[in-house]
């Protein structure tokens, strides 16, 4: 059954490299240029899905895990050496890790100044020309870099294997997603859980896609989180805290999970203030430099914290509703200041009431990856691995449900070159998010219906 099930998925993933091939904003201009990917990405998930329950009863032998490991690996391997589809962000990581790799401040200039004819910064005159196509590819360039520092590590080590080549960051980013799926099949033995649910997150081809596929950086995430949730179930406090802002350095949203963490210690001040000291500094070298850059025109964070949105339909119809109220800039602002709120104060709630067992602590770092994706402005599929892994760990069947609506996503670009971006933003965005939402709100009333009968 496994060997089938997997050559059944990895044919599944050759098949969309090969119609992907050529797939970019230019071409994807019409509706039907993008249906191969999504509708490939959503029945291949839901067919894995669909055959999960199997998993359950087949014997974990270690040929087995042999062969859920070497299946998703193919599934990710597939795509050396092929383009990457619609997506051009990795552009970006490629100039950020040129940069750093020659020992350069990735934070100090934007892209665009290496484009005139001005006289180039002494230092990066050189890594400028071998790198112009590059640069010349890079969403935003007027804009500094948004990406931390351990995430800009991560592009400097790519550069180092092949210089301003994109499998040099499929390399670091599938040597990431063998961490999450060998931290995994430690929490899965901690819960005394079959190690083959891990194939719920390893075969998972939109997974494979956003993460390996098109190359985004929130490959490094979820080994720093469930790295730290393994820690904190054998009471390593000081280096979960250690991991989650280490993992803050990637992605700033996992420093939610620390209240989680020492939740578990809250009557132990002394172990609160050594691991608060050492999150501090971590957090000095992990955000550090990109919080200071903010604070300077042009800056990505800042542009991103301030307006970034899409595929929340829910966020466009409030900040639409609300910009008919007050003046639109100040309508983002409440708005976005109400989501982190309301993050905060899940994380918070959640850390109160998680219980001691193993379990619980995960749910509730479910509970909280979940709700800041749900809440973000911006839900990009690849942001969902936030929470995906806890939910194959947990076999959370709504949140995976995610991983089959979330190649929706890719509507966005033809319907955005006809000059229909309205109807995406306001429409086409909610057909990710309310099926799973739905099926969690489902859950939610027959649990209180039977806790009240």
């Amino acid at each position: 059954m496994l060997v089938g099930a997997g050559a059944l998925l990895v044919a599944g993933q050759c098949a969309l490299v090969w119609l992907t091939r050529g797939l970019t904003h230019a071409t994807a201009t019409t509706i039907s240029s993008v249906v191969p990917l999504i509708v490939g990405l959503s029945l291949t998930t839901a067919l894995l899905l669909l055959m999960a329950p199997r998993l359950g009863r087949v014997q974990p032998t270690r040929s087995a895990l042999l062969i859920v490991f070497l299946a998703g690996l193919a599934l990710r391997a597939v795509w050396l050496a092929s383009p990457a589809p619609l997506e051009d962000d990795f552009k970006r990581y490629l100039w950020d890790g040129a940069v750093v790799a020659h020992g350069l401040d990735p934070y100090r200039y934007a892209p665009q100044q290496f484009l005139g004819s001005a006289d180039v910064p002494s230092g990066y005159g050189a890594i400028a020309v071998a790198g112009r196509e590059t640069i010349e590819g890079i969403n935003f360039p007027d804009l500094r870099t948004i990406y931390p520092s351990v995430a800009q590590l991560s592009f400097a080590l790519a550069y180092l294997i092949a210089p301003f080549k994109i499998d040099g960051l499929r390399a670091v980013f599938l040597v990431a997603e063998m961490a999450t799926f060998l931290l995994l099949i430690a929490m899965l033995a901690e819960i005394k859980a079959s190690p083959l649910w891990s194939a719920l997150y390893w075969w998972n081809p939109t997974v494979a896609f956003v993460l390996v596929g098109i190359v985004h950086v929130d490959a490094l995430v979820p080994p720093f989180v469930l790295g730290a949730i393994l820690l904190a179930w054998r009471n390593r406090t000081n280096a979960a805290v250690a991991l989650l802002g280490a993992g803050a350095g990637t992605k700033i949203w996992p420093l939610l999970l620390v209240p989680l963490v020492l939740g578990r210690v809250w009557k132990q001040p002394v172990r609160i203030a050594i691991a608060g000291l050492l999150l501090i500094g971590v957090l000095a070298l992990a955000i550090g430099p990109v919080l200071l850059s903010s604070l300077q025109p042009n800056s990505g964070l800042a542009a991103y914290a301030s307006s970034w949105g899409n595929n929340n339909a829910f966020f466009a119809w409030a900040a639409y509703g609300l910009g008919g109220l007050i003046e639109e800039d100040m309508a983002q602002r409440f708005l976005r200041t109400t989501v982190a709120f309301v993050g905060l104060a899940t994380a918070l709630a959640a850390a109160a009431r998680a219980g001691t067992a193993s379990r619980d602590l995960a749910h509730a770092a479910l509970v909280v990856a979940a709700t800041v994706f749900y809440l973000s402005p911006a839900q990009f599929p690849w942001y969902a691995v936030w929470f995906l892994p806890l939910a194959a760990l947990l076999r959370n069947w709504p949140l995976l449900l995610a991983s089959v609506t979330l190649p929706a996503y890719y509507l966005f670009f033809p319907l955005w070159e006809s000059g229909r971006g309205d109807t995406f933003f306001f429409g086409a965005a909610f057909l990710h998010s309310v099926p799973v939402l739905g099926w969690l709100t489902l859950d939610a009333w027959r649990g209180r219906r039977r806790q009240n009968a």
